[in-house]
């Protein structure tokens, strides 16, 4: 019997999880790292006016030999001028300062005999010739109002908020991240500093999966552990479908086809869910669904199986939700020993791309080589064996 594809396995989950809400926020520091959902549009000129690039004098020469001006006016930052440069005259202006209408270009204060502080002089002789738009900041320069400051699915970063401040923006329209519960489930997990005792283990699924996602823009609001008990489960699912704060639901570990898979055994009988084992190694197992309105992802047990799925099954259907553009693979190098692989299986394996566009398989078997990576390579189903040199599929991480 066929396995079903990575490909249709990324749409399901698609389906699933959904589109996100949008909410309008302040576009202050508080904005930093949220997603845009509609273009953010310049509401004034950036700059607004023409204005100086530097402390120095705007002028408005006779002739290009004219060193010496007649000084007419002192304009600040904040100050308007309400005054017309005619030929022959200077203004003694500061970086930022709305330049007087007639200006040509503006002197920089080290390039004239004036004081740097004090009183402006009656006369300003220049070191240099007056350059036509020389040091001049001419307005909309940088974004004229209307256009795109940035667009759908951009990152709000400190420099971009900047920008959308300086151009009269206030508030954005942005998706609203998920809040997400994780659940690993197992009896033989055991909380970090309890004595796991001849058969446990130490539980690490619960925050490597809330801190997947954090990276892919949501909000773990609940990580939980559970035993392989149904009926705690279960409840554990009740309660964290009717919470406030959880819009999707992640477990790791339970789904795949031994006597104890709780995950399985407390969700197949629903008709909402379906499990499967995906054509992929690691990570085939992989169920999905709904408890009562909330979505349900559920993922293997293994450590490495619960990264690679979050990382190329779950991770593509929250910037999806999110809005965010897709991640690309890119191509690179096969550097390293021969290694047989498993054909009739997508397979990922823990890599390392370097800078020079090479890529080899990490050192170290699962979570060691995990830690190292930097990289999954990509094997397709076809493939049973990799050699050095060739062109690889690498999706970084």
């Amino acid at each position: 019997m066929a396995h079903p594809s990575v490909a249709d396995h990324r749409i399901a989950l698609r389906v699933v999880i959904g589109q996100a809400a949008t909410e309008t926020i302040t576009l202050d520091r508080h904005a930093h790292r949220r997603r845009l959902a509609v273009p953010l549009l310049a509401v004034d000129d950036l700059p607004r006016f023409d204005n100086s690039a530097m402390d120095g004098y705007a002028a408005a020469p006779v002739s290009p030999e004219q060193l010496t001006f007649a000084v007419v006016g002192d304009v600040a930052a904040g100050d308007a001028a309400r005054f017309r440069l005619e030929p022959g005259q200077a203004a003694r202006v500061m970086t930022g300062a709305r330049l007087p209408v007639g200006t040509v270009g503006v002197v920089p204060v080290e390039q004239t005999d004036a004081a740097r502080t004090g009183p402006a002089p009656q006369t300003v002789t220049f070191t240099t010739a007056v350059e036509r738009d020389r040091h001049i900041r001419r307005r909309a320069e940088d974004i004229a109002a209307g256009m795109p400051v940035a667009d759908a699915g951009d990152l709000l970063s400190p420099a971009l908020i900047a920008l959308a401040r300086s151009a009269g923006c206030i508030d954005a329209i942005v998706h609203v991240p998920t809040r997400v519960a994780v659940v690993a489930t197992g009896a033989e997990l055991t909380v970090p500093g309890e004595d796991p005792g001849l058969g446990g283990i130490h539980e690490s699924n619960s925050d490597m999966v809330a801190a997947l996602a954090t990276a892919a823009g949501c909000v773990p609001t609940h990580v939980e552990t559970c035993t392989d008990e149904p009926d705690l489960l279960a409840a554990l699912l009740d309660e964290l479908s009717a919470a406030p704060d959880v819009d999707l639901i992640i477990t790791t570990g339970g789904v795949s086809a031994g006597a104890y898979e709780v995950v399985r055994q407390v969700c197949e009988p629903r008709e909402s869910f379906s499990f499967v084992h995906l054509a992929m190694q690691p990570g085939g197992p992989q169920g999905l669904g709904r408890w009562g309105d909330t979505p349900v992802i559920c993922l293997p047990g293994t450590p490495v199986g619960a990264f690679v799925s979050f990382e190329m099954l779950v991770r593509p259907a929250l910037d999806a939700r999110h809005g965010a553009p897709t991640r690309g693979a890119s191509s690179a190098a096969y550097v390293g020993r021969s290694r047989h692989t498993r054909a009739g299986k997508v397979q990922f394996l823990s890599a390392v791309l370097a800078g020079d566009g090479t890529v080899t398989v990490a050192d170290g078997r699962q979570l060691c080589g995990l830690a190292q990576a930097n990289a999954l390579i990509e094997v397709p189903e076809g493939v049973d064996q990799l050699v050095a040199g060739d062109d690889v599929v690498v999706h970084p991480l």
